[in-house]
Protein backbone atom coordinates (compact mmCIF):
# COMPACT_ATOMS: atom_id res chain seq x y z
CA UNK A 1 0.00 0.00 0.00
CA UNK A 2 1.25 3.21 -0.77
CA UNK A 3 2.05 5.09 2.26
CA UNK A 4 2.88 9.27 2.07
CA UNK A 5 4.64 11.02 4.97
CA UNK A 6 3.09 14.34 6.45
CA UNK A 7 5.48 16.68 8.45
CA UNK A 8 3.75 19.83 10.09
CA UNK A 9 4.86 23.02 11.89
CA UNK A 10 2.38 24.04 13.83
CA UNK A 11 4.09 26.97 14.35
CA UNK A 12 4.53 28.05 10.96
CA UNK A 13 1.41 29.85 11.02
CA UNK A 14 -1.15 30.46 14.21
CA UNK A 15 -4.18 29.50 12.24
CA UNK A 16 -2.79 26.17 10.90
CA UNK A 17 -2.64 23.93 14.21
CA UNK A 18 -3.60 20.56 15.07
CA UNK A 19 -7.27 21.16 14.70
CA UNK A 20 -6.86 22.90 11.07
CA UNK A 21 -4.94 19.46 10.11
CA UNK A 22 -7.68 17.34 11.92
CA UNK A 23 -10.45 19.38 10.18
CA UNK A 24 -9.22 20.88 6.62
CA UNK A 25 -6.19 19.05 5.67
CA UNK A 26 -7.44 15.55 6.20
CA UNK A 27 -10.68 16.21 4.90
CA UNK A 28 -8.91 17.33 1.72
CA UNK A 29 -6.20 14.43 1.99
CA UNK A 30 -8.98 11.62 2.09
CA UNK A 31 -10.88 13.41 -0.73
CA UNK A 32 -8.02 13.69 -3.04
CA UNK A 33 -6.37 10.06 -1.80
CA UNK A 34 -8.57 8.03 -0.22
CA UNK A 35 -6.97 4.69 -0.18
CA UNK A 36 -3.49 5.99 0.52
CA UNK A 37 -2.36 5.78 4.36
CA UNK A 38 0.02 8.60 5.71
CA UNK A 39 2.08 8.96 8.58
CA UNK A 40 2.29 12.47 10.73
CA UNK A 41 5.24 13.55 12.05
CA UNK A 42 5.26 17.11 14.15
CA UNK A 43 7.86 19.02 13.96
CA UNK A 44 10.53 19.83 16.94
CA UNK A 45 12.96 22.28 17.33
CA UNK A 46 15.38 19.64 16.09
CA UNK A 47 14.45 18.42 13.01
CA UNK A 48 17.05 16.64 11.96
CA UNK A 49 17.06 14.63 14.85
CA UNK A 50 13.37 13.50 14.12
CA UNK A 51 14.05 12.54 10.02
CA UNK A 52 17.37 10.35 11.26
CA UNK A 53 14.70 8.28 13.10
CA UNK A 54 12.82 7.82 10.12
CA UNK A 55 13.43 5.01 7.47
CA UNK A 56 11.80 7.58 4.29
CA UNK A 57 11.86 5.35 1.82
CA UNK A 58 9.07 3.70 2.53
CA UNK A 59 7.08 6.63 1.75
CA UNK A 60 6.02 7.50 -2.33
CA UNK A 61 5.89 11.24 -1.14
CA UNK A 62 6.52 13.81 1.61
CA UNK A 63 4.27 16.58 2.39
CA UNK A 64 5.29 19.71 4.39
CA UNK A 65 3.02 21.64 6.17
CA UNK A 66 5.29 24.42 7.15
CA UNK A 67 7.28 27.68 5.72
CA UNK A 68 10.92 27.96 3.99
CA UNK A 69 12.47 26.98 6.76
CA UNK A 70 10.84 23.89 7.52
CA UNK A 71 10.78 22.87 3.75
CA UNK A 72 14.74 23.80 3.96
CA UNK A 73 15.12 21.27 6.44
CA UNK A 74 13.47 18.30 4.79
CA UNK A 75 15.08 19.11 1.69
CA UNK A 76 18.51 19.00 3.24
CA UNK A 77 18.13 15.57 4.75
CA UNK A 78 16.60 14.31 1.40
CA UNK A 79 19.38 16.13 -0.43
CA UNK A 80 22.52 14.99 1.85
CA UNK A 81 21.47 11.13 1.88
CA UNK A 82 20.68 11.17 -1.78
CA UNK A 83 17.04 10.34 -1.20
CA UNK A 84 14.82 10.40 -4.21
CA UNK A 85 11.59 11.23 -2.39
CA UNK A 86 9.17 13.95 -4.18
CA UNK A 87 8.41 16.37 -1.96
CA UNK A 88 5.74 18.67 -1.80
CA UNK A 89 4.63 22.00 -0.33
CA UNK A 90 1.61 23.19 1.67
CA UNK A 91 2.74 27.09 2.18
CA UNK A 92 1.92 28.47 5.82
CA UNK A 93 4.94 30.25 6.62
CA UNK A 94 5.77 33.81 6.47
CA UNK A 95 7.12 34.61 2.91
CA UNK A 96 6.81 30.91 1.52
CA UNK A 97 9.21 32.29 -1.18
CA UNK A 98 9.68 28.22 -3.49
CA UNK A 99 5.82 27.50 -3.10
CA UNK A 100 5.17 30.94 -4.40
CA UNK A 101 8.19 30.20 -7.31
CA UNK A 102 6.87 27.08 -8.31
CA UNK A 103 3.30 28.54 -8.45
CA UNK A 104 1.76 26.69 -5.54
CA UNK A 105 -1.62 28.02 -4.33
CA UNK A 106 -1.16 30.01 -1.08
CA UNK A 107 -4.92 28.57 -0.58
CA UNK A 108 -4.77 25.74 1.74
CA UNK A 109 -7.45 23.32 -0.50
CA UNK A 110 -5.61 24.24 -3.32
CA UNK A 111 -1.78 23.23 -2.41
CA UNK A 112 -3.38 20.30 -0.62
CA UNK A 113 -4.70 19.24 -3.99
CA UNK A 114 -1.18 19.99 -5.48
CA UNK A 115 0.52 18.12 -2.71
CA UNK A 116 -1.18 15.39 -3.39
CA UNK A 117 -1.91 14.79 -6.89
CA UNK A 118 0.93 17.10 -8.53
CA UNK A 119 3.59 16.16 -10.74
CA UNK A 120 7.07 15.11 -9.26
CA UNK A 121 9.75 17.19 -11.37
CA UNK A 122 13.55 17.14 -10.68
CA UNK A 123 14.37 20.93 -9.81
CA UNK A 124 17.74 22.63 -9.30
CA UNK A 125 19.83 23.84 -6.12
CA UNK A 126 22.64 25.58 -4.85
CA UNK A 127 25.40 24.61 -2.91
CA UNK A 128 27.60 26.66 -0.56
CA UNK A 129 30.98 25.47 -0.52
CA UNK A 130 30.60 22.27 -0.68
CA UNK A 131 28.68 21.82 2.25
CA UNK A 132 25.15 23.95 2.55
CA UNK A 133 22.49 23.44 0.09
CA UNK A 134 20.08 26.03 -0.92
CA UNK A 135 16.36 26.33 -2.89
CA UNK A 136 15.85 29.77 -2.86
CA UNK A 137 19.00 32.21 -2.53
CA UNK A 138 21.72 33.58 -0.23
CA UNK A 139 22.12 37.24 0.42
CA UNK A 140 25.34 39.59 1.34
CA UNK A 141 24.16 43.00 2.94
CA UNK A 142 21.19 45.39 3.09
CA UNK A 143 18.24 43.11 2.52
CA UNK A 144 20.26 40.45 4.52
CA UNK A 145 20.19 42.33 7.95
CA UNK A 146 16.57 43.24 7.44
CA UNK A 147 15.76 39.14 6.79
CA UNK A 148 18.35 38.38 9.78
CA UNK A 149 16.92 40.97 12.23
CA UNK A 150 13.22 40.01 12.09
CA UNK A 151 12.22 38.04 14.95
CA UNK A 152 10.89 34.59 14.89
CA UNK A 153 7.64 35.69 16.97
CA UNK A 154 7.05 38.62 14.67
CA UNK A 155 7.26 36.40 11.76
CA UNK A 156 4.72 33.52 13.46
CA UNK A 157 2.34 36.90 14.29
CA UNK A 158 2.80 39.09 11.17
CA UNK A 159 4.11 36.94 8.31
CA UNK A 160 5.12 39.13 5.97
CA UNK A 161 4.79 42.09 6.81
CA UNK A 162 7.17 41.42 9.56
CA UNK A 163 9.43 42.02 7.06
CA UNK A 164 8.18 45.34 6.38
CA UNK A 165 8.25 46.32 9.70
CA UNK A 166 12.26 45.62 10.06
CA UNK A 167 12.13 47.25 6.77
CA UNK A 168 11.01 50.62 7.88
CA UNK A 169 13.51 50.87 10.27
CA UNK A 170 16.45 50.53 8.81
CA UNK A 171 17.06 53.79 7.18
CA UNK A 172 20.79 53.88 6.38
CA UNK A 173 21.73 52.14 3.05
CA UNK A 174 25.40 50.85 3.47
CA UNK A 175 27.14 50.07 -0.21
CA UNK A 176 30.14 48.04 -1.03
CA UNK A 177 31.80 47.32 -4.38
CA UNK A 178 30.79 43.48 -4.72
CA UNK A 179 34.27 41.57 -6.16
CA UNK A 180 33.40 38.33 -7.53
CA UNK A 181 34.13 35.80 -10.94
CA UNK A 182 30.77 34.62 -12.14
CA UNK A 183 31.74 31.43 -14.39
CA UNK A 184 35.12 32.77 -16.13
CA UNK A 185 34.66 36.21 -16.48
CA UNK A 186 35.36 38.90 -13.17
CA UNK A 187 32.75 41.62 -12.17
CA UNK A 188 33.23 44.35 -9.43
CA UNK A 189 29.94 46.26 -8.83
CA UNK A 190 28.88 48.57 -6.45
CA UNK A 191 25.39 48.24 -4.39
CA UNK A 192 23.98 47.36 -0.79
CA UNK A 193 23.02 44.08 -1.61
CA UNK A 194 23.82 40.63 -3.82
CA UNK A 195 21.77 37.94 -3.91
CA UNK A 196 22.85 34.76 -5.55
CA UNK A 197 19.04 32.98 -6.35
CA UNK A 198 17.71 29.79 -7.04
CA UNK A 199 14.04 31.05 -6.77
CA UNK A 200 12.78 34.55 -5.75
CA UNK A 201 9.20 35.32 -5.80
CA UNK A 202 6.54 36.50 -3.06
CA UNK A 203 2.70 36.49 -3.38
CA UNK A 204 2.63 34.85 -6.69
CA UNK A 205 4.34 37.34 -8.43
CA UNK A 206 7.25 36.87 -11.04
CA UNK A 207 9.71 38.46 -11.80
CA UNK A 208 9.59 40.27 -15.56
CA UNK A 209 12.40 37.82 -16.33
CA UNK A 210 11.29 34.45 -14.53
CA UNK A 211 14.34 33.21 -11.86
CA UNK A 212 13.99 29.60 -13.16
CA UNK A 213 14.35 26.37 -10.97
CA UNK A 214 14.75 24.16 -13.92
CA UNK A 215 17.09 26.08 -15.76
CA UNK A 216 20.68 24.99 -14.71
CA UNK A 217 21.47 28.17 -14.02
CA UNK A 218 21.26 30.23 -11.32
CA UNK A 219 20.90 34.54 -11.07
CA UNK A 220 22.94 37.13 -9.64
CA UNK A 221 21.06 40.30 -8.00
CA UNK A 222 22.85 43.99 -7.16
CA UNK A 223 20.04 46.12 -6.08
CA UNK A 224 22.52 49.64 -6.56
CA UNK A 225 20.05 52.07 -5.46
CA UNK A 226 21.19 54.48 -2.67
CA UNK A 227 18.61 55.26 -0.40
CA UNK A 228 15.57 53.25 0.96
CA UNK A 229 13.15 54.97 -0.95
CA UNK A 230 15.19 53.47 -3.92
CA UNK A 231 13.92 50.00 -3.15
CA UNK A 232 10.39 50.88 -4.59
CA UNK A 233 12.47 51.42 -8.16
CA UNK A 234 14.31 48.22 -7.43
CA UNK A 235 11.27 46.28 -7.04
CA UNK A 236 9.65 47.98 -10.26
CA UNK A 237 12.84 46.63 -12.04
CA UNK A 238 13.02 43.10 -11.13
CA UNK A 239 8.96 42.66 -11.45
CA UNK A 240 8.31 44.76 -14.23
CA UNK A 241 11.94 45.18 -16.61
CA UNK A 242 15.35 47.03 -16.16
CA UNK A 243 14.30 49.79 -19.20
CA UNK A 244 12.13 52.40 -17.16
CA UNK A 245 14.19 51.95 -13.43
CA UNK A 246 17.99 51.10 -13.72
CA UNK A 247 18.83 50.41 -10.04
CA UNK A 248 19.04 46.58 -10.63
CA UNK A 249 21.95 44.13 -12.07
CA UNK A 250 21.27 41.11 -13.07
CA UNK A 251 23.85 37.89 -14.27
CA UNK A 252 23.39 34.56 -14.81
CA UNK A 253 25.68 31.17 -14.67
CA UNK A 254 26.40 28.56 -12.53
CA UNK A 255 29.26 28.89 -10.22
CA UNK A 256 30.22 31.96 -8.70
CA UNK A 257 32.92 33.15 -6.16
CA UNK A 258 33.19 36.04 -3.88
CA UNK A 259 36.12 37.95 -2.65
CA UNK A 260 36.61 38.14 0.94
CA UNK A 261 35.97 42.08 1.34
CA UNK A 262 32.72 41.86 -0.67
CA UNK A 263 31.38 40.01 2.83
CA UNK A 264 33.30 40.42 5.89
CA UNK A 265 31.79 42.14 8.44
CA UNK A 266 28.69 42.05 6.55
CA UNK A 267 25.09 40.22 7.28
CA UNK A 268 24.55 37.23 5.01
CA UNK A 269 21.77 34.82 5.42
CA UNK A 270 20.92 31.26 3.25
CA UNK A 271 17.48 30.24 2.81
CA UNK A 272 16.18 32.78 5.66
CA UNK A 273 18.71 31.65 8.07
CA UNK A 274 21.91 33.88 9.06
CA UNK A 275 25.07 32.25 8.54
CA UNK A 276 28.77 32.99 9.03
CA UNK A 277 31.24 31.90 6.49
CA UNK A 278 34.72 32.13 6.08
CA UNK A 279 34.51 32.16 2.27
CA UNK A 280 31.90 32.25 -0.61
CA UNK A 281 32.15 29.85 -3.39
CA UNK A 282 28.65 28.45 -4.80
CA UNK A 283 27.75 26.38 -7.64
CA UNK A 284 24.27 24.98 -9.24
CA UNK A 285 23.59 21.62 -9.35
CA UNK A 286 20.85 20.88 -11.87
CA UNK A 287 17.90 18.39 -11.53
CA UNK A 288 19.08 17.44 -7.94
CA UNK A 289 15.81 17.49 -6.05
CA UNK A 290 12.36 16.15 -6.35
CA UNK A 291 9.59 18.65 -5.73
CA UNK A 292 5.40 18.55 -6.89
CA UNK A 293 4.51 21.06 -8.88
CA UNK A 294 0.68 21.44 -10.55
Amino acid sequence: MTKILVIHNQTSGSSFNQRWYKKSFLKYFKKYLPNTSHDLIITEPNLENQLKKIELTIYSRIIVIGGDGTVKEVADHILKNNLSIPLAIIPVGSANVLASSLSINNLPKLAIKTACLGTPKKMDVCLLNNEHFFLICLSIGYWSNIINETSRGLKINLGFWAYIMTFVKQWKVKRTNFNFKLDNNNHQIEGNTLIVANALSLFNLQPKTPIDLFDAELEVLISQNKSIFGFFNVAFSFFFGKSRFPYLTKLKGKKITLSNESFKDKAIQIDGERIEVDEINIELIPKKLLIITK
